[in-house]
């Protein structure tokens, strides 16, 4: 039985992920399906092999793929009878991707987080009283992926601080990013910028009409 691993500080709680070749390797469910299993524990290849019921040769070539793009970090070896068995771990407990980033963008367009995920993403806030006007979609998916983009660069700069070096609580070090980015965003001007951009080209609704719709649909 694999042993389970203890908390291992060198794995990030975020990984902000810019390797367009790493985008889609995370889109990918055969990929992303191998680092859901080793995200919590560490396993073998022969381990993955045998819980996905897949060759150990395939999974042998799709972790060393993972492993050569930093998603998943060989955490111990163990030696038995002359064989080397290699455990890996998930690099990071939570990865994101910079869409302000061209060469990120295109790749994760290209494993389908595209403009159409993005529209959507947008006029899924209307179920939250928040409709994009006329004409503004555009300006809208730009204005989003500009505020993206310095959430995504603040982020970076704190994990600089070396608090996950100090901190092992793995839920404080998460929240900690995100108070951290909340204080930093309120005195970004870039950011300020874009969403002020981004607020403007939205209809506001009032709670209260919200209610009415939800009201009206139930007697419909």
């Amino acid at each position: 039985m694999p042993r389970k691993q203890k908390l291992d500080s060198t794995i990030q709680e975020i990984m902000i992920v810019e390797d367009p070749h790493a985008i889609k390797l995370l889109c990918s469910p055969k990929y992303a399906e191998i680092i859901r299993i080793v995200s919590e524990e560490e396993f073998s290849v022969s381990d993955v092999a045998r819980k996905l019921g897949a060759n150990s040769g395939s999974i042998y070539y799709h972790m060393k793929e993972l492993e050569k793009h930093g998603l998943v970090r060989l955490v111990r070896e163990e030696i038995a009878g002359g064989v080397v068995k290699k455990y890996y771990r998930k690099a990071a407990m939570n990865f994101t991707f910079n869409m302000s980033d061209p060469s990120s963008a295109a790749a994760a367009a290209e494993a389908g987080i595209n403009a159409e995920f993005w529209e959507k993403l947008i006029k899924s806030l209307s179920y939250m009283g928040y409709n994009v006007l006329p004409g503004k979609m555009a300006e809208a998916k730009r204005d989003l992926m500009a505020m993206d983009g310095r959430s995504k660069a603040i982020l970076a700069e704190l994990q600089q601080s070396g608090l996950e070096q100090v901190e092992k609580d793995r839920l404080v070090v998460a929240n900690a990013y995100q108070v951290g980015i909340m204080l930093r965003l309120v005195e970004d001007e870039q950011f300020l910028e874009a969403a002020r951009k981004f607020s403007a080209g939205f209809l506001r609704e009032r709670a209260g009409k919200q209610d009415s719709k939800k009201k009206g649909g139930e007697h419909e």
